[in-house]
């Protein structure tokens, strides 16, 4: 029984975990701050929405070119921080409210999270062995990565709506309850690819698995399967009706929901409402998986003629001129196998749960819920393969793993219950807890330490570089005070691509680089005018884009972008060591910020 007692204990830890002790280890000058790019546009993008209340208006107007970047966003994280500032916007300022709500948004997700794991968890575990998997929860570093306090963006929302599904199905799988659940779980899956085309990552193995089970056990879980698939489509379809203009509800966009996702989700309601109930009339399992096997090669030949970039994802709208300048060196794009620390506590605990979750299905555990295991370890397996080809989907592999942890962790206190006794037991059950929360990370730290050597050199700079950093609160002061503004509007100016929508949200003015896929053309050319031999080829850009400033900090981790080595005669290497042309004079600002006015003799 989940008792007060234990509930206050899982607060607590939550409050220490996610709370105090990253505040504790933080930057204290920014513990309350939002954190990192997305976060600045993300609010941004909510104080325009309030101002205007334009709902479909998805363009930041002083980012990127003329016209402003296109964000390619949906609403309801947009809604969700809303609706949590509307208490507190009463006593300040809307913009004060947001920013507020916004900060707070992680915490509250993390708590969630936790909450709805346990309630996951409850049908394949004790309750008593609840605060150990909250204890597991806040040892996960994608967890306090994602989760941190000031990261306002939709992977926390993401997380708490995985973990709810997740509970759901467990539940569906006992057939009282399947019709129900799965139809919610459906629907929490609906939501997120809503939020955010990400949760593929977590609808595709899903309703793979769920259609195994279904293939090896009929009956019993066709209504699960239907009901699940009517869930995401219902959703989504809501979701297309909200977000989308009634004029663009038949353009086909890949890094956002549109009619081309809604195809997809739709092709496993038409499965299960009309071809499973004349295979589930077939008692050989292997019909049943040519039946379904013919129906899906239909449906992928249809979207590799008609939708192919489905097959792409997100990054089908990238520029592919971006991808070397800007993709491969964003540290959330790359690949986790390319280093063994991060594999090791990222890909340790998942791969001891695909064991687990193996010898359960063959019977080597006796488990009552044999059968749920198969989306589990699928789940598992497809999240562990794409976050060792892209880091971004470690999170919903945690989530996954620290799901299968739980009844794991169960079944190796039970039997060192069983094998010893008196000291023995005592010693035994706090090895097994001590390997689960602790040997990841003394195995990255070992892998860590051999690896060192191989470590690229915008990490070694980030570690060794005891420059002085670079205050966005004093150049934003700067820059929005009236002497450097004097009277004059719309000033553009070039800048560091990561620094960006700090400097939008934090002055009036426009700012040229941002960090948003569908603005190949913008970043492409941010990273010509810096990393440039000739400053003819800067300049051209310059007059492109009528820039009046250009702003760098010198040592951003981001400088790599645009110089190979500091002697190379790129553009941005002649900025810092003052080597200019006459077209440009320096302006002196709070250091070691770097300003520089263009065409200042014409002024």
């Amino acid at each position: 029984m989940l008792t007060l007692e234990r509930i206050f204990l899982v607060i607590a830890l939550w409050l220490v975990c996610f709370i105090v002790l990253p505040v504790q280890m933080g930057d204290s000058a920014r513990n309350f701050e939002p954190n990192g790019p997305d976060s600045y546009m993300r609010l941004e993008r909510v104080n325009i929405l309030a101002e205007t209340g334009n709902w479909y208006d998805n363009k930041i107007e002083r980012a990127g070119a003329e016209g402003g970047a296109d964000i390619h966003w949906t609403r309801p994280m947009d809604v969700l921080i809303m609706s949590l500032a509307a208490p507190i916007r009463p006593f300040m300022s809307d913009r004060d409210a947001f920013e507020l709500a916004g900060i707070i948004l992680p915490a509250l997700m993390s708590l969630l999270l936790i909450g709805l794991v346990l309630w996951a968890l409850i049908p394949l575990m004790q309750t008593q062995n609840f605060l150990l998997v909250a204890l597991l929860i806040a040892a996960q570093p994608a967890f306090q990565s994602y989760l941190g306090i000031g990261r306002i963006d939709h992977h926390a929302v993401l997380a708490a709506l995985m973990a709810g599904v997740l509970g759901c199905l467990v539940r569906a799988s006992n057939p009282t309850n399947s019709a129900k659940l799965a139809l919610l779980a459906g629907g929490l899956t609906g939501l997120g690819i809503w939020i955010s085309l990400e949760f593929l990552i977590v609808y595709v193995p899903l309703t793979v698995g769920l259609g195994i089970c279904w293939m090896l056990w009929g009956k019993p879980w066709r209504v699960a399967n239907r009901n699940f698939a009517i869930g995401v489509l219902s959703a989504c379809g809501i979701g297309l009706i909200i977000d989308t203009p009634f004029s663009e509800f038949l353009v086909d966009r890949y890094d956002r929901l549109t009619i081309a996702q809604i195809f997809l989700v739709a092709c496993p309601v038409m499965f299960w409402t009309i071809c499973a109930k004349f295979l589930d009339n077939m008692d050989q399992w292997l019909r049943r998986f040519v039946g379904t096997a013919t129906f899906g090669a239909v449906c992928f030949l249809g979207i590799a003629i008609f939708l192919p970039d489905l097959f792409v994802g997100p990054m089908a709208e990238a520029d592919p001129r971006i991808n070397p300048i800007w993709h491969d060196k964003v540290a959330e794009m790359t690949p986790l196998i390319v280093s063994s620390k991060l594999v090791v506590l990222y890909c340790l605990l998942p791969m001891v749960g695909v064991v687990y979750g193996g010898l359960v299905l063959f019977g080597r555990v006796p488990s009552e819920r044999r059968q749920i295991w198969v989306w589990i370890t699928l789940l598992l397996i497809f999240t562990g393969a794409l976050a060792l080809a892209h880091i971004r989907a470690s999170l919903y592999l945690t989530v996954a793993a620290v799901f299968a942890a739980g009844p794991l962790i169960e079944d190796l206190i039970a039997w060192v219950n069983e094998k010893f006794a008196g000291w023995k037991k005592g010693i035994s059950g706090i090895f097994v807890r001590g390997v689960f929360i602790v040997g990841p990370f003394c195995l990255a730290i070992l892998a860590g330490n051999i690896t060192k050597t191989f470590e690229s050199k915008e990490a070694e700079a980030a570690v060794a570089s005891e420059d002085e950093k670079c205050d966005i609160f004093e150049i934003t002061e700067f820059l929005s005070g009236e002497n450097f503004i004097a009277g004059r509007k719309n000033l553009k100016f070039a800048n560091n691509i990561d620094r960006g929508p700090e400097l939008i949200y934090r002055t009036p003015h426009k700012f040229l680089a941002v960090p948003y896929h569908r603005n190949g053309d913008v970043i492409f050319d941010s990273h010509s005018l810096l990393a440039a031999d000739d400053f003819e080829t800067s300049e051209t850009l310059l007059l492109k884009y009528d820039i009046d400033y250009i702003l760098i900090c010198p040592n951003a981790a981001e400088r790599w972008y645009y110089q190979e080595s500091e002697e190379t005669p790129a553009f941005y290497n002649q900025l810092l060591s003052g080597n200019l042309p006459h077209e440009l004079l320096s302006v002196s600002v709070p250091k070691p910020w770097r300003l520089f006015k263009y065409k200042a003799e014409n002024q």
